[in-house]
């Protein structure tokens, strides 16, 4: 028996291929366009369409899904559950075509849209995208970093074709995650760091009391690193961190103003490794922070694509080759 959600009378609907071969891009920009107008009328206006014209082709869409995709009522329409199941994802596959339509137009080399955070930009995805067998696949890379809930958005509106980096996994929606392809790269842990002259850098028997007293540079508060510290001095009954400079997504220009103002402050230990010689880990084992565990990540739809494929391969590579703990 076919299956399906149920229509208006309860009676269920099942999908159809034929219906779905019949579907043109213009479908799948109306459920968009509900969303926005939340009235057919008005929806029918800006496509120069009839209302019922309109009307057919939220049929087409609900007969090709095999779900009741729209709600009406008397006050207009509004997408239902499967509906904005259906709106999300299909803003991934135009955001896809837009993007193929301007390579065409352009007739420039493939694209490869990477995510990423600027830790990353430090030492794993630089050393990932210098390897000749990526550079033997002749993709142009366009490259943006931002903090892993902003990376993952993108990629699930389609902004970028893939993700280098962290995913906190509990601010994912599990309809997002379910459509994601993850492959573990590595895991870095996370290190005090401080200049070289700086006075715990020369201490014996370092212990985390210590830290009491002196200022860090960190990122903001509701930042995984930022916790993790603020949690580790806590658990060792020491306050919170006594900031001077707050600084977000930007381990570069915390590691800066630890080597030139004196301070103290909290990167993956990859990223400290990365920098020029001056700065020193604190080996501080009694604050227990988490490890960074960094992947790659692309919608299933995606992890086929051969430039996707290739850097996934340099991506293991230099994994290998980083200083870290081995993901498994």
């Amino acid at each position: 028996m076919p299956c399906g959600f149920p229509d208006s009378e309860g009676f269920p609907l099942a999908h159809s291929p034929q219906h779905l071969d019949r579907l043109r891009l213009r479908h799948l920009r109306l459920l968009e366009l509900i969303a926005d107008h939340r009235s057919l009328r008005a929806v029918a206006q800006h496509l120069g369409l009839t209302q019922p014209a309109v009307s057919q082709m939220v049929k087409d869409l609900e007969f090709a899904f095999g779900a009741d995709l729209v709600d009406r009522s008397v006050r207009g329409v509004s997408l239902s559950a499967a509906g904005q199941l259906a709106l999300q994802r299909t803003r991934t596959g135009l955001a896809t075509f837009s993007h193929l339509a301007h390579q065409l137009d352009m007739a420039e080399p493939p694209v490869l849209r990477i995510g990423t955070n600027p830790a990353v930009m430090l030492d794993l995805l630089p050393s990932a995208l210098t390897l000749a067998a990526l550079a033997e696949e002749g993709p142009r890379f366009i490259i943006r970093t931002g903090l892993a809930h902003d990376m993952t958005t993108a990629l699930w509106d389609g902004e970028i074709d893939c993700y280098v980096g962290r995913v906190d996994w509990d601010e994912v929606p599990p309809e997002a995650a379910v459509a994601l392809r993850h492959d573990p790269l590595m895991a870095t842990e996370l290190v005090v760091a401080c200049a070289e002259d700086h006075p715990l850098a020369q201490k014996r028997d370092l212990e985390v009391a210590d830290l009491a007293g002196h200022i860090w540079a960190l990122p903001p508060g509701d930042s995984r690193n930022r916790v993790a510290i603020d949690t580790g001095l806590r658990n060792n009954g020491l306050p919170a961190a006594t900031v001077r400079y707050e600084i977000a997504a930007d381990p570069n220009s915390l590691l800066l103003l630890a080597r030139r103002a004196g301070v103290l402050t909290v990167v993956p230990r990859n990223a400290l490794e990365a920098t020029p010689p001056g700065l020193r880990a604190l080996d501080l084992p009694a604050l227990a922070m988490p490890a960074v565990q960094l992947g790659l990540f692309t919608l299933v739809e995606s992890e086929q694509l051969r430039a996707v494929q290739a850097l996934r391969d340099a991506l293991r590579h230099a994994a290998q080759s980083a200083t870290g703990i081995a993901a498994t």
